[in-house]
């Protein structure tokens, strides 16, 4: 038994915010499909399409399509069976990616059996449409579980013929899309809830796992390299959201250096009523899932997933980080001079700031941190490492005691000292200690100064991330659980937010939930 539930919008597609769902309102009628009379979405097929169905082999998935007008798909039939050999590609690849994902213990997408309007029968569907180049494919949630209103089901809306966009064969754009747009239907299965980080993070490193032959993954990890010193569970504002993307960094991380079963363990606390028990938030998970893959907790997995971060690029080293860290970018460092002093250096919780310089002539160099005069517990939960670069070889070296400055590192002959903060809670606001670099003598004597409140700001603290409100969705995922891959740097993603905001939303208000961080 299924209640129903649907987009609230306006005539002219704008979102009704009187209209919205809340846990006092029944929900809506269903959405509809793209070939259901009448409908308003924005792609869908014509009303002079003739839409036809093929089956998977498996019995699991049902493709929509036509053979004519701009939905399309290419009639290329080299088997002569009288279906569309892209047809037959596309179902053949959503089999082989949900028997990956079950093989992995996730679930299976919820059955529509019970839903209206639901493309003929319990299979799960998939329409080829045309996307005209502002995205690629949507997973589109319309109907959620009666005893559970946080799992849902939904339908595939996808890219008839993916033609200019630039994908080296069709094949590699239904395995791209397939398998990060199916795992937002996996995700529904547990909580359509969680926001864009979890949601879009999550799909890429599905990708990754399911064909690391793909290049999606190495294309959007940059979205997080580019911003460390954010909190690992809030999206950038704006239409295009590339941290939530790139952070599949993270959950690649988790599943290389501890445990691949890591990602399903996190989504099965964030279950409603389960393990996580009522409403969890992923990151209030996080160090329980860490526990159970063996890295003891989420504080020493941040640490080590700053460390990984600093082996990428030419600086890449499989026996110690990242398996292909040679085709990711570097992590984003702030360029400062030594002695450096920052009277207030603003450190986000689960975040990573890294600080880049020359010795100039210093034999060993260190870094310490001076609690905040306003906030003695501004030290706390915080993380140094100190770093040197030596061509392409790295030394690092984590800080016993973050407050002392008398660990050092040989810093004669290197290129750079790098020093990285690394904040390793789970929530709060921001930490903002006194932040000293240099020698051992350049640091004691920043001690004293910032002690006596002269001080002085060297430009480090990480800025303002931006407006990133308390748990908002970014283009990879609205509000109920939606999710829309648009290709790396997709010149037309704002339609692919327009058609997020189509999506239906969900059937209860969690923004008072999500942390708010300041």
């Amino acid at each position: 038994m299924l209640l129903l539930l649907a987009a609230a919008c306006t005539s002219d597609g704008q979102l009704d915010l009187a209209e919205l769902p809340t846990n006092e309102q029944p929900f809506a009628e269903p959405e509809v499909r793209p070939d259901t009379p009448g409908n308003n979405l924005q792609f869908n097929f014509d009303r002079a399409d003739l839409v036809e169905t093929f089956g998977s082999t498996d019995g699991r998935f049902l493709i929509h399509f036509t053979r004519n007008g701009q939905n399309a798909v290419y009639l290329g039939d080299d088997d002569g069976n009288g279906v569309p050999d892209f047809v037959e590609q596309v179902a053949s690849v959503y089999v082989e990616v949900l028997a990956y994902y079950e093989s992995l213990g996730f679930r299976a997408p919820e059955s529509d059996e019970s839903v209206p309007d639901n493309g003929g029968d319990d299979r799960f569907d998939v329409y080829l449409v045309d996307f005209a180049g502002v995205g690629d494919g949507a997973f589109r949630q319309d109907s959620c579980l009666v005893e559970n209103s946080e799992r849902c089901i939904g339908f595939m809306t996808q890219e008839n013929d993916f033609v200019g966009y630039g994908y080296p064969s069709t094949l590699i754009a239904n395995r791209i899309l397939g398998s990060h747009e199916l795992f937002h239907a996996v995700q529904a299965a547990y909580d359509v809830n969680q926001g864009s980080v979890l949601s879009e993070g999550t799909a890429v490193w599905a990708t990754e796992a399911f064909d690391p032959t793909l290049n999606d993954f190495e294309a959007f990890t940059d979205g997080y390299l580019e911003n460390p010193d954010r909190p690992l569970d809030q999206p950038l504002p704006g239409p295009v959201d590339p941290f939530s993307y790139g952070s599949a960094i993270f959950f690649q991380f988790l599943a290389e250096r501890y445990d691949p079963d890591a990602i399903r363990l996190l989504w099965e606390r964030c279950e409603n009523g389960g393990e996580g028990g009522a409403d969890p938030i992923w990151m209030s998970q996080i160090d329980a899932v860490a526990a159970e893959i063996g890295a003891e907790s989420f504080a020493e997995a941040m640490v080590e997933f700053a460390t990984w971060n600093l082996y990428t690029d030419d600086f890449a080293d499989p026996d110690v980080a990242y398996a292909n860290g040679e085709d990711l970018d570097r992590v984003k460092m702030e360029a400062v001079q030594a002695p450096y002093v920052d009277d207030e250096a603003r450190l986000f919780y689960a975040s990573t700031s890294y600080f880049s310089m020359m010795s100039g002539g210093r034999a060993e160099m260190t870094a310490a941190l001076a609690a905040s005069a306003d906030d003695p517990t501004s030290t706390e939960a915080i993380e140094i490492l100190l770093v040197t670069e030596n061509g392409p070889n790295l030394t690092v070296k984590r800080v016993a005691d973050v407050t002392a400055g008398s660990e050092t590192l040989s810093t004669g002959g290197v290129d750079h000292f790098v020093v990285a903060i690394v904040n390793t809670a789970t929530s709060g606001d921001s930490k903002k200690p006194g932040l000293c670099i240099g020698t051992v003598e350049e640091v004691a004597d920043c001690k004293l100064a910032l002690a006596s409140g002269e001080g002085g700001a060297g430009g480090a603290g990480g800025g303002d991330p931006g407006e990133g409100g308390s748990g908002g969705a970014g283009v990879g995922e609205s509000d109920d659980g939606c999710g829309c891959r648009v290709e790396p740097g997709a010149p037309n993603a704002s339609a692919c937010l327009l058609l997020l905001a189509l999506c239906s939303l969900r059937g209860r208000a969690r923004v008072a939930q999500m942390r708010s961080w300041t």
